[in-house]
């Protein structure tokens, strides 16, 4: 069987919502709840084919629909609901493209990865993997993204440690500094509302307000894989999305 699923939480309200969000644009989908190394996730799945053609068919509709990039999972038809050739956080995904998905590492993997590199880096991997969680944003990939931009959190470049600007949002060079956040907690949300206005067209989940200063200057949709960003988000950044794979690669590997 071919299941496609819209996205997987470890909240059972994110998946909630996503549910009402899919409702709202036509699509039927209901809540899947599995147990992944001792950890309970809520995917929403939106169907089950006998063929991956139809399944791709499937997530082409969704994306179309509601710019979410859907996934598909290969199941058994005797598997058990917790037996399928998704990733466990014990079997990390080494290649991720697209930026919509799972958070695979933990926070104490994230902090201790940073710390490694820079003894004296903020502890931050708690805000990455819920808020990556509640957009349905990889938030350890983000994560990696953040530490690109800050040189590991110790700033060398034109944005301020006490900006809590952890994306370079704004600071478009010639010493322009950018945005500033009151919290590390609200830069950290900035940063994923920002990955969310260019990963997908859908309308941002209404839990939290609206932080990121930019959101509305995004092309919304137009990179919704890390290495789309190229030329986007740093420009000409023709490597930009690779550089964020690698040290993602590394924190996964440590």
């Amino acid at each position: 069987m071919y299941k496609v699923f819209a996205g997987s939480f470890r909240s059972r309200e994110n998946a909630q919502e996503r549910v009402a969000f899919l409702r709202s644009k036509g699509i039927q989908s209901f809540i899947v709840s599995t147990v992944i190394s001792g950890e309970t996730w809520f995917r929403v799945q939106t169907g089950a084919f006998s063929t991956r053609e139809n399944a791709e068919n499937r997530v082409n509709e969704i994306r179309v629909k509601t710019g979410i990039n859907a996934f598909i999972v290969t199941e058994n038809d005797t598997a058990s609901p917790t037996s399928s050739t998704i990733a466990s956080p014990r079997s990390i995904d080494l290649n991720p493209s697209s930026i919509l998905g799972p958070t695979q590492l933990s926070a104490e993997q994230m902090n201790a990865f940073a710390r490694l590199l820079n003894p004296s880096a903020p502890l931050l991997g708690e805000y990455y993997k819920s808020f990556g969680e509640y957009y349905g944003i990889r938030g350890d990939v983000a994560f990696a993204q953040a530490m690109q931009e800050t040189g590991y959190f110790r700033f060398t470049g034109d944005v301020r440690s006490s900006q809590n600007n952890f994306a370079g949002i704004g600071a478009t060079g010639g010493a322009v500094r950018g945005a500033s956040f009151s919290t590390p907690e609200e830069g950290v949300l900035a940063h994923l509302q920002h990955l969310y206005a260019y990963a997908t067209t859908a309308a941002l989940p209404n839990r939290y307000p609206l932080v990121d200063p930019r959101f509305h200057l995004v092309n919304r949709g137009s990179a919704p894989t890390w290495t789309a960003l190229n030329g986007k988000w740093a420009v000409p950044g023709t490597t930009y999305g690779q550089s964020i794979l690698n040290i993602y690669r590394r924190m996964a590997q440590a």
